[in-house]
């Protein structure tokens, strides 16, 4: 018998190794399935490289007319299938080799994570809106819930804001999907693509604004992320890396893939979008420079670099959406480097409060080192990946003498060098009295290994980008592509 793949494995692996989470208990197998099953996702992606360059992948799994699963696999579906596994597969080996954070490697969330991972490919491989909804709620129940998974005070006041919080944006974009249900009796993206612009003016505009709400308030856009530090700061590090390196990325697409597809002329709806992201940028770097908790200054860097991929899919070149995509990778790898980091400061130090940390790096050498690695890259310095990727962004926006986006990029630059090396300064700087009280244990090199194993790939990325290139440009192309998508799903020209 010949096993056959298709896309729905993305989706079915995950959830079928949670249903079975009894079984690996049993047999004491929870992280090492666990991590497993992010490697062979991974290597299933890679492995639907050349089909994928060749043409998109089509799976349609009708259960009653006009119910189905439609999912569509093109390059940049693939490309971001492919970062979620492997960020899953490194937090996973994080936990799996870290001595603290024994809540994360028993069952509740071993189940946990894999249904946001299952989700987060679902929402990046439908082509259904109303499945779309699903694996929104599926990734949302999973995330409020890590939250709060280590059960003390400030977990369970992170869950249950980020579980009100979630709800509402869900309910804008239930909202959203049932106007849109009411209007064109569609569920299918690429037909709802087609009958939208045949709608009133002021349907479209409530519909869009919906959309921009719920959104917005997932994919932490600037005015509706005032939750996210709150929510940073009292999750376990690990938990927050999957949701700034998996989870934010899977609605920023999200976001943008509706607002290409749905609008033929989609130029309001981009002055908006850059708007909002050069805001999110500045504000949360200005914010950034203020913070004097480590955990609540990555959540404002990570809300910056947010902002900053936001500009420039925005701005909807192909030279802007690949180096756009490219900083996504690069975003993704940094945060769960630097967040990772945090949660193996948190095993020495009782507080991460820039006072509690002065002389880190007597104590904790290779990660006070590993963090200048990751201040480095986010600031965009060479020979890190971080550096490729703003060039390409900062470069496309050039090209067409647009440069406004290049001076709020260049200044949030600025800005984002001031507080970093604030702290990189207080790793670096003699004791003080409070740090001294931290625990006198050696640093174990094989809790470092995935911390490694992120820093080799943004210095090879860094000097060898172009073993990227080809695949950015098809994604950017696959983004940007309107035509290109409804001709595939439907057979037609729009």
């Amino acid at each position: 018998m010949t096993l056959h793949f298709t896309p729905v494995w993305f989706i079915a692996v995950p959830l079928l190794l949670a249903f079975l989470a009894p079984l690996w208990v049993r047999w004491r197998l929870l992280m090492p399935v666990l991590f497993s099953a992010q490697v062979a996702l991974f290597a299933l992606a890679l492995s639907w490289i050349p089909a994928v360059r060749i043409a998109p992948i089509l799976e349609t799994i009708v259960i009653a007319p006009p119910l189905g699963i439609h999912l569509h696999l093109d390059a940049i579906a693939l490309l971001l299938v492919a970062l979620f596994s492997f960020a899953g597969a490194i937090i996973t080996a994080f936990i799996w080799l870290d001595n603290g954070a024994a809540h994360l490697r028993e069952r509740p969330a071993f189940i946990l994570i894999l249904l946001l991972i299952a989700g987060s490919n679902g929402m990046v491989l439908t082509g259904d809106i109303f499945n779309l909804y699903v694996f929104i709620e599926i990734v949302g129940v999973s995330a409020y819930a890590l939250a709060a998974i280590r059960r003390d005070k400030t977990a369970l006041e992170a869950g249950l804001k980020y579980l009100i919080v979630g709800s509402v944006a869900a309910i804008f974009i239930l909202f959203a999907i049932v106007l849109l249900y009411l209007q064109t009796g569609q569920l299918n993206i690429a037909a709802l693509a087609q009958a939208f612009s045949n709608m009133p003016a002021q349907m479209q505009l409530l519909i869009g604004l919906l959309m921009l709400i719920g959104l917005g308030i997932k994919a932490e856009l600037f005015p509706f992320n005032f939750w996210v530090p709150d929510i940073y700061r009292g999750s376990d590090p690990e938990i927050t890396a999957l949701y700034s390196g998996v989870l934010v990325k899977a609605f920023l697409f999200v976001l943008f893939h509706l607002t290409f597809i749905l609008l033929a002329d989609p130029t309001v709806a981009r002055n908006w979008l850059m708007a909002l992201g050069a805001i999110t940028m500045i504000v949360a770097e200005l914010v950034a420079l203020r913070q004097n908790d480590l955990r609540r200054m990555l959540a404002y860097s990570s809300l910056g670099q947010v902002g900053l991929i936001t500009l420039a899919l925005a701005f909807a070149s192909e030279a802007t959406t690949a180096g756009a995509l490219f900083h996504m990778i690069n975003h993704t790898f940094i945060k769960v480097l630097l967040f990772l980091l945090a949660a193996l400061m948190l095993r020495q130090y009782a507080s991460l409060k820039l006072t509690d940390v002065h002389g880190l790096s007597r104590t904790m050498p290779l990660a006070a080192g590993l963090f200048v690695l990751g201040a480095l890259a986010v600031l965009g310095l060479p020979p890190l990946s971080g550096f490729i990727s703003k060039l390409w962004i900062l470069k496309g926006f050039s090209d067409v003498q647009t440069f406004w986006p290049v001076a709020l990029i260049l200044t949030a630059a600025l800005i984002e060098a001031g507080y970093y090396f604030r702290w990189i300064r207080a790793f670096y700087a003699a004791p003080t009295d409070a740090a001294s009280m931290a625990k006198m244990e050696g640093e174990k090199v094989l809790n470092y290994a995935p911390l490694l194993v992120i820093a080799g790939v943004l210095i090879v990325l860094g000097v060898a980008p172009f073993l990227l290139e080809d695949w950015l440009q098809q994604a950017a192309q696959a983004l940007l592509g309107r035509e290109a998508l409804l001709n595939a799903v439907l057979g037609v020209q729009p």
